[in-house]
C-alpha cells in the first residue's frame, strides 16, 4: 500500500490520523488513578481520572486533546473519498447510501469485535458472580467511543452537507458556526440557572453540530479554501491568542478534556473553548502539512511506518482501555497498587509497571485482531441494495448504541451491545464484506487479506 499510493497524496492526513488515534490511548493510560488509601479503618482502592485529583494536570490536556485534528483530518479524507466516486452535485440517493455504507462497513467490524467480546464477558460476570467489577469494566473500556458514536453521525452527514459546502462554502459554515454559538450561549445561561424546561436541553446538539465543523474545515483544507503560507501562520497564532484568552478570561475550563465534576466541560457537548483550541490546532497542522507530506514522501520508511500504523490505529484506539482495565483487575488482585496519591513522585514511578503491562496485554491482542481492520478496509464492497432511509435511520440507531455503551449502566450496555454486533453483522453481510468469523480467523492465523468470499 505505501508503494501504489499517488504522488499527490497528503500523507500529512494520514500520519495525522494515525497521531490522534494513538495519542488518546497514551493519554488514557496516564490520566488513569489507581491507589491504595489507608487513611480509614479499611483499606481502599481509589480509581478515577487524574484530572479529578491534580489541577496542574489540566494543562496537558492541551497536548492530548486531538479529537479536532481527527475530525478535521476525517473531513478532508471524506471529501477526498467522496471525489473519487465522482459523487458531485447531482448525485443520488442511492449514490450517498453507498458511499455511506461502505465507510460505515469499513468502521463496523473492529467494533463489532469489541461489542462480542464484552457481551460474552458480561454473561460470564453474571455466570461466575462478578458482574459489578466486570460491568465496570464493560463501562470503562467504552470510555474512548464516544467518538465513533459521532463519527457514524458524520459519515451520515458528510455526503449531503459537502455538496451544500461547495455551492455556498461562507453560507454553510456561516450558517454552522452561528448556530453553534447561539446554542452555546444558551447551554451557558441554562447552566447559570437563568433558563429552565426542555428548552435547556437544546445545546445537546452541539454534540454532532460541535464536531462536524471541524469536518467542514476539513472540507475546506480539501478544496483549497483556507489561509496559506504567511497568512496562515498569522490565523494560527492568533486563534491560539483567542483560545488562551476564552479559558483565562472567559469561562471555559483549561482542561480540554472532560472529566467528572467538571463546569463548563470542554467537550459535552463541544464548547466555543474546545472549538477555537480545535482551530487554533488545526491551523498549525494544515501550515505544517506539506512540510511533513514532503518528508514522508522523501522517507519511504517513515511513509510505510504510518501506512502501518493506519491498518492497527483503531483497533489500538478500540482495545486499549480493555487492555488498562485487565492489567488494574491483575495488578489489584496481588496487591500491587501502590499507595502514592495521583501526582507524586512515587504515583509516577507506579505507572512505569503499569503502562509496561498494559503495552504487553496490546502486543498480544493487537496482532490478532488488528486483521479485522486490515480486511474491513481492504475487502470489496457491494452496493447498498435496500432504502437509503432506511440505511439513515439504522446509522441513528447504531450512533445512540454507541454512546449508550458509554454510560455505564448494564441494562443500557447490554442492549447497545447487541444492537452494535447486530449491525456489523447485518451492514458486513449487505455490502459484501468478508465474514466476522472468517476475519478473526484469519488474522489469528497470520493470513493475509485475500480477495473477500462472497456473504
Amino acid at each position: 500500500m505505501a508503494a501504489t499510493v499517488r504522488a499527490d497524496r497528503n500523507r500529512a492526513v494520514d500520519l495525522y490520523r494515525a497521531i490522534a488515534m494513538l495519542a488518546v490511548a497514551f493519554g488514557h493510560w496516564l490520566v488513569m488513578v489507581a491507589y491504595y488509601d489507608t487513611s480509614g479503618a479499611e483499606v481502599r482502592l481509589i480509581t478515577g481520572n487524574a484530572l479529578e485529583f491534580v489541577a496542574g494536570f489540566h494543562l496537558a490536556t492541551w497536548l492530548f486533546q486531538v479529537m479536532p485534528l481527527f475530525f478535521l483530518v476525517g473531513g478532508f479524507a471524506s471529501a477526498a473519498s467522496l471525489d473519487s466516486k465522482a459523487m458531485g452535485r447531482s448525485s443520488t440517493a442511492g449514490q450517498k447510501a453507498n458511499w455511506i455504507a461502505a465507510r460505515l462497513a469499513r468502521l463496523l467490524p473492529p467494533v463489532g469485535v469489541l461489542a462480542g467480546f464484552w457481551l460474552v464477558a458480561i454473561a460470564a460476570g453474571y455466570a461466575t458472580g462478578t458482574s459489578a467489577p466486570v460491568n465496570t469494566a464493560a463501562a470503562a473500556a467504552a470510555i474512548p467511543l464516544w467518538f465513533l458514536a459521532n463519527y457514524t453521525a458524520d459519515i451520515v452527514l458528510a455526503p449531503h452537507v459537502l455538496p451544500r459546502f461547495r455551492r455556498s462554502p461562507r453560507l454553510t459554515a456561516g450558517l454552522g458556526l452561528g448556530l453553534f454559538a447561539g446554542l452555546e450561549g444558551l447551554r451557558l445561561a441554562a447552566e447559570a440557572g437563568l433558563i429552565t424546561g426542555p428548552i435547556r436541553h437544546l445545546p445537546h446538539i452541539n454534540w454532532i453540530l460541535g464536531w462536524f465543523l471541524f469536518q467542514m474545515a476539513g472540507f475546506a483544507w480539501r478544496d483549497g479554501l483556507l489561509p496559506t503560507g504567511r497568512r496562515l501562520v498569522v490565523w494560527a497564532a492568533g486563534l491560539w491568542v483567542v483560545a488562551v484568552m476564552a479559558v483565562t478570561v472567559g469561562p471555559w475550563p483549561v482542561s480540554m478534556v472532560n472529566f467528572p465534576g467538571l463546569g463548563h466541560s470542554p467537550t459535552h457537548p463541544p464548547t466555543l473553548g474546545l472549538l477555537l483550541f480545535g482551530a487554533a490546532q488545526g491551523a498549525t497542522a494544515i501550515w505544517l502539512a506539506p512540510r511533513v507530506t514532503a518528508w514522508l514522501a522523501a522517507d519511504a520508511r517513515a511513509w510505510t511506518a504510518v501506512v502501518g500504523a493506519n491498518g492497527l490505529a483503531m483497533t489500538v484506539y478500540l482495545w486499549h482501555m480493555t487492555a488498562a482495565v485487565a492489567v488494574l483487575a491483575v495488578f489489584d488482585q496481588f496487591a500491587l497498587i501502590g499507595q502514592d496519591a495521583p501526582g507524586t513522585a512515587g504515583w509516577w514511578l507506579a505507572k512505569i509497571p503499569f503502562v509496561i503491562a498494559t503495552v504487553g496485554i496490546m502486543a498480544v491482542i493487537v496482532p490478532r485482531l488488528a486483521g479485522v481492520e486490515r480486511t474491513a478496509l481492504l475487502s470489496p464492497k457491494a452496493d447498498w441494495a435496500g432504502c437509503p432511509w432506511l440505511l439513515l435511520a439504522g446509522a441513528v440507531v447504531l450512533s445512540t448504541a454507541l454512546k449508550a455503551w458509554t454510560g455505564g449502566h448494564v441494562a443500557v450496555m447490554v442492549p447497545a451491545l447487541v444492537v452494535v454486533v447486530a449491525a456489523d453483522r447485518f451492514l458486513t453481510r449487505a455490502v459484501g464484506a468478508r465474514r466476522l468469523v472468517d476475519r478473526v480467523v484469519g488474522a489469528g492465523s497470520g493470513q493475509s487479506a485475500g480477495p473477500s468470499r462472497s456473504a
